[in-house]
């Protein structure tokens, strides 16, 4: 037997990639440090099966909003990111202009990764930045610094 889903008209899309450069002290959610590089098209494969099942479930409805949350999701290639943004697409309607977020940590900023989840359809970005106070980063256990969370930000408003 087939348990369906909520059948209200919008729904917002949660996908997890769990894998972090490095896990906080704080950090209770489903995250994992991983020594050898994630196989991402793998991965991408993965999450298109798993959002097909859920569209057998679901039947069809309108996404209100994507979050792509962690983990560190700005450690996935654009590539992978525009992968999942598709599959979700491929099930469901995906209205022009829903807000669609990525997760990043300052120290996984990188200008042509931003740039690559801007063209896959990213347009919102949620900082992991915490603190403004190096001390207070070093004790939350973070792997960057006030600058570079600065830099994070100043890119994020660029792009």
């Amino acid at each position: 037997m087939t348990m369906l889903l909520d059948r209200s008209p919008g729904f917002g899309v949660y996908i997890h990639w769990p894998f972090c450069a490095a896990k906080c002290p704080y950090c209770d959610f489903n995250s994992h440090v991983r020594h050898q590089p994630v196989d991402q098209e793998r991965f991408a494969r993965a999450f298109e099966t798993e959002l097909a099942t859920m569209r057998h479930r679901t039947g069809p409805r309108e996404v209100t909003s994507i979050f792509l949350g962690g983990g560190t999701p700005s450690l996935m290639k654009p590539e992978t990111v525009a992968t999942v943004l598709d599959a979700v697409a491929k099930n469901w309607t995906v209205p022009a202009g829903i807000e669609v977020t990525l997760e990043a940590n300052p120290s996984s900023v990188e200008s042509v990764r931003f740039r690559g989840y801007r063209a896959a359809g990213v347009n919102r970005v949620s900082l992991g930045v915490q603190a403004l106070n190096d001390k207070d980063l070093r004790f939350l256990g973070r792997l960057h610094n006030v600058d570079e969370a600065l830099q994070a930000i100043g890119l994020a408003r660029e792009i």
